[in-house]
């Protein structure tokens, strides 16, 4: 994913600089998937902020010589209640033809356009409005930006002359035009872009990508599969998918989609039934968590940090704030549901610049020892994580909740663990000592500390009983961060020399 930020220290200026993810490693598994025979109607399926549209985009442009894409975004529809989400499709669909060529439509299609409108009135379609007029009132609520509708505009002054000029047609050959012709859909709108995408993807194959499905209206939703679904009922071998398009992808959680139905429709009403009917194969699931962590050290290093005093050596490859931070970031990713670490989370600090960054204080000088250096730097990354997974104190703990509950008996913790555990029971649990080597119990925990450091962790089986299990100083330190973020103390200044 591409990320622009600011940064110049010394003259002030607006530098524009790129930071890309490469993910050109995932583009095969999706190529196959794509490749399997008459998978036209695809779910492309990803917790929401994990860079399912960025990936979209970059196999695309990769592929730009095999397809010819319409990514949409129904999202951006000002949708009213008497306004139906298939014709918003029809109206967006034409604005990428549009944007494709600007002449695609051509003035034999006009007539075509008012021959269809005559055919309509004897059908008895007395209140039927121009295509075109209503396309025009349409584009403001497709949230499209004014330059894209601008040769759709011009095209639709043309119409319009030529109706006012009395422009003719003839209806008997264009009857029996359509006749001939296996269409689902009566109006002239779609009619004119089956041939137009037809004609614009030439030999490759078009596809059509709905993407943030699970974002509209849950009834925006559910009626355009019905109406995709009605259109697959027909059994039409020639004309696999609306609108003739090739392949048809819909991008979204499927996790959110399931309790999107589920609540309109009840728990007990099957959703794999419902679903299953549109899609061609299974669904396909997008991971990049394998890449994510591989660039973790690199995306760490792009956080913004302009203005903060003394910070980079420990945020540096082996400073104790970018252990902090990476440890975390890192679990998080391995984590499901709600609390999993997205891409879009991630790369906030490489974005903007995170105000506990921006505005917090660290102070390290030559007189410094670990007693200021360290608590500091729980205090800040804590600041940070928080940021990142929201800016909501209770999100954060909940990720911290599931990591716990995530930690394996044997799992490594030989990352700082023993001597950042020290520095947050010292905060939360007065100590007797902080020399030498002693015993401290805390909410069911028997510590050995040596050192300032964590030696040796056991959970007392019984209040005031002998017995003790030996567990491992992950489990503790991940329940020590809970406790230091619950009672806030991350927030208290730390006493400086």
């Amino acid at each position: 994913m591409i990320i622009n930020w600011l940064k110049d220290m010394e003259s002030n200026k607006i530098i524009e600089k790129n930071f890309k993810i490469s993910i050109e490693r995932l583009f095969p598994k999706f190529n196959e998937h794509l490749d399997i025979e008459n998978n036209s109607r695809i779910l492309f399926s990803g917790k929401f902020g994990i860079g399912k549209t960025y990936f979209l985009n970059e196999f695309f442009e990769n592929k730009k010589g095999d397809y010819e894409v319409f990514h949409l975004f129904p999202v951006n529809y000002q949708i009213t209640s008497n306004e139906n989400i298939i014709e918003f499709l029809k109206y967006d669909i034409l604005i990428e033809l549009l944007k494709k060529d600007k002449d695609i439509v051509q003035k034999n299609d006009y007539s075509n356009l008012i021959d269809l409108q005559r055919l309509l009135y004897i059908w008895g379609k007395d209140n039927f409005v121009e295509i075109f007029k209503t396309g025009v009132s349409i584009i403001p609520k497709l949230g499209k930006p004014l330059k894209e509708v601008v040769g759709l505009t011009e095209n639709f002054w043309k119409f319009k002359k030529g109706i006012e000029a009395g422009g003719q047609g003839l209806v008997d050959n264009f009857l029996k035009e359509i006749k001939e012709k296996n269409i689902l859909e009566t109006d002239s709108l779609s009619e004119l872009l089956k041939r137009k995408i037809k004609k614009q993807k030439g030999k490759k194959q078009s596809i059509l990508i709905l993407d943030d499905l699970e974002r509209i209206d849950p009834e925006h939703i559910f009626r355009i599969l019905n109406v995709f679904s009605a259109h697959l009922d027909s059994n039409n071998e020639e004309i696999p998918n609306k609108f003739n398009f090739d392949k048809i992808i819909l991008v979204a959680d499927i996790k959110n989609l399931r309790s999107i139905f589920h609540y309109r429709y009840g728990d007990q009403t099957d959703f794999n039934g419902y679903f299953n009917k549109f899609f061609s194969e299974e669904v396909f699931q997008f991971k990049n968590e394998e890449i994510i962590a591989e660039v973790m050290d690199e995306v760490i290093s792009h956080f913004q940090i302009k203005n903060m005093k003394d910070i980079e050596s420990a945020l540096g490859i082996n400073g104790f704030l970018r252990i902090i931070l990476k440890d975390i970031l890192l679990r998080s990713l391995e984590l499901n549901g709600k609390e999993k670490l997205d891409l879009r989370q991630l790369l906030k600090g490489v974005k903007f610049q995170i105000p506990s960054f921006k505005n917090g204080s660290y102070e390290r000088d030559s007189f410094s020892g670990r007693d200021q250096v360290i608590p500091q730097l729980i205090n800040i990354s804590i600041k940070v994580l928080i940021s990142i997974f929201g800016g909501v104190e209770k999100d954060f703990i909940s990720v911290l909740e599931e990591i716990k509950n995530n930690i394996k008996t044997l799992d490594d913790s030989t990352r700082g663990y023993d001597t950042f555990s020290f520095y947050l029971l010292k905060a939360i649990s007065p100590l007797k000592d902080v020399d030498g080597r002693f015993g401290h119990e805390w909410n069911g925990y028997s510590i050995v500390i040596e050192n300032k450091e964590i030696k040796n962790v056991a959970i007392i089986k019984n209040a005031g009983l002998a017995g003790k299990t030996e567990t491992n100083i992950a489990t503790l330190y991940f329940d020590l961060l809970i406790e230091y973020v619950v009672e806030k103390i991350y927030e208290k200044e730390i006493e400086l020399w």
